[in-house]
């Protein structure tokens, strides 16, 4: 049985998929990829084969010194608050302080702050052959990778990693779907 072959409409497909390579198939990934960075900060964990669950900050443990802490916040600590523990003989607070216990902060997601400004820093760039995702925010490749920083200017302290952005297999399997899918429909359409 003879098989058709029309070489013009060949040559459509080939210009209208030359045109989604270079123009749609970098948004769509770039897109993609900043919703499932942005879902780490939902699911407190980054995924990438399955789902790595993120380690609990501090203010959020009832054990912790640093057990609603905000900075700036001004409201009484609760009679149950942990005490912090410092060099040299123990002073007795002062009765019902102002300090910077919130009780929002003992609730409130990890990475996640008052304003969200990390997760919302997420963005993409189309760049020649390939797609940058990135975060314009300082502090993110710090609570991403990990590592020491300091804290109001005084003390050094370690920060965990809470990978929100990295390569990822299921990333990699969404935007493969996708791309195929639109390329089945540009030459099969």
């Amino acid at each position: 049985m003879p098989v058709k072959f029309d070489p013009r409409k060949i040559e459509q497909n080939m210009k209208r998929l030359e045109a989604y390579m270079k123009r749609d198939a970098p948004r769509i990934v770039g897109t993609e990829a900043v919703n499932h960075f942005k879902k780490s900060f939902d699911e407190q964990g980054f995924t990438d084969i399955g789902r790595t669950p993120w380690k609990a900050a501090k203010r959020t443990r009832p054990e912790s010194p640093w057990l609603g802490f905000e900075a700036g916040a001004r409201t009484r600590v609760p009679a149950s608050h942990p005490r912090r523990r410092g060099k040299g003989k123990y002073k007795a607070r002062k009765a019902n302080p102002i300090t910077n216990y919130s009780p929002a902060a003992t609730k409130r997601k990890t990475l996640s702050g008052r304003t969200g400004d990390l997760r919302d820093s997420i963005q993409y760039r189309i760049e020649a052959g390939f797609v940058r995702v990135f975060s314009n925010i300082p502090y993110a490749a710090l609570h991403n990778r990990g590592g020491s920083s300091t804290v109001f200017g005084r003390k050094n302290a370690y920060m965990p990693a809470r990978q929100f952005m990295g390569p990822s297999m299921k990333l990699n399997a969404r935007t493969r779907q996708l791309i195929l899918k639109d390329i089945d429909r540009i030459v099969n359409g």
